[in-house]
């Protein structure tokens, strides 16, 4: 049991710190698999991977994912909590901020504590970790909560995102893609079509950045 943000909570197994030796998680049972060998090739991508994007973090500048991050917030009205308690049940926007990776994840929920609890409780699959997405960007859920040093939120209370749920990730769309993808966990290709045209360029710069291989925009 640790408290963060004011918040009470027992972490995912392997500690409240996301590295190598606890992204990815086995059964016993995987180890007698008869598919071993796939099941291996599997976890050596997934390495790759994470070692590919912790060696990209590395190399952006904090004082520049910063600045965007501020121009962010301001533009659009966040205020930084240091509770989490302060919006149990409150519905509205989130961005939560890893600072020693110059990443930032922005969300929407109907109750913004209960989600930023969740994406600190999950484990992605290993199946999902070995697909090449991952070498574009690590989910906010392989992150563990310590991860997270600041919290931004915005209260939208008019918002219904259960019925609504199109216009409300519409608002979501539009603050990710103010975002520069460098510095940027969210992983969805939406919006207008010039946006995910933007987007997606911007993405295969980064990958090209990953993977050290000269990019052809």
């Amino acid at each position: 049991m640790t408290t963060h943000f004011r918040v009470n909570f027992r972490n995912k197994e392997g500690g409240f710190r996301l590295i190598a030796d606890n992204y990815i998680k086995l059964r016993s049972k995987d180890f007698t698999s008869p598919h071993l060998e796939g099941l291996k090739n599997k976890f050596e991508k997934a390495l790759i991977n994470f070692d590919l994007n912790m060696k990209y973090f590395k190399t952006l500048s904090w004082d520049k994912f910063n600045a965007e991050l501020h121009r962010l917030v301001d533009s659009y009205t966040f205020v930084e909590i240091t509770d989490l308690n302060s919006v149990n049940e409150v519905k509205g926007f989130y961005i939560m901020v890893l600072d020693d990776y110059c990443q930032a994840y922005i969300g929407i929920s109907h109750d913004i504590k209960r989600r930023i609890k969740e994406h600190w409780g999950k484990q992605i699959p290993l199946d999902r970790l070995a697909e090449d997405i991952g070498v574009y960007s690590l989910s906010i859920d392989c992150f563990r909560a310590l991860d997270t040093t600041r919290i931004f939120v915005r209260r939208c209370p008019e918002c219904d995102f259960i019925n609504y749920p199109l216009l409300s990730g519409n608002l979501e769309n539009q603050l990710v893609n103010k975002f520069p993808i460098d510095y940027c966990l969210n992983q969805g290709m939406v919006g207008t079509r010039e946006d995910v045209r933007e987007r997606l360029r911007n993405r295969d710069i980064r990958i090209s950045k990953v993977r050290g291989q000269p990019s052809d925009y």
